[in-house]
């Protein structure tokens, strides 16, 4: 699945791009190692760094993602890891 969810509300990554669209990638097991490990014991952390890792992202360009869009984002995160 390497797919793209069109954003509502287009933003401005910490990198200065214009981001209007998410590529969106399947998480491999190094991805969850390293998301319980910059997070032990924080779930809501740890889902901020799983959605900005299946988004090629880091969690602090999201920050600026407009609320409904990040939404569906994580509603596609937490279908990829088989969570409802």
């Amino acid at each position: 699945m390497n797919d793209k969810i069109p954003l509502k509300y287009p933003f401005t990554a910490g990198s200065g791009e214009t981001v209007a669209e998410i590529a969106i990638r399947r998480l491999k097991v190094r991805d969850l190692k390293a998301i319980s490990k910059e997070a032990p014991n924080d779930l809501v952390e740890q889902e901020l760094i799983g959605v900005a890792r299946m988004c090629g992202m880091v969690p602090e360009d999201l920050q600026e993602m407009d609320a409904a869009d990040y939404q569906a984002v994580r509603e596609r995160f937490r279908d990829v890891m088989g969570v409802s």
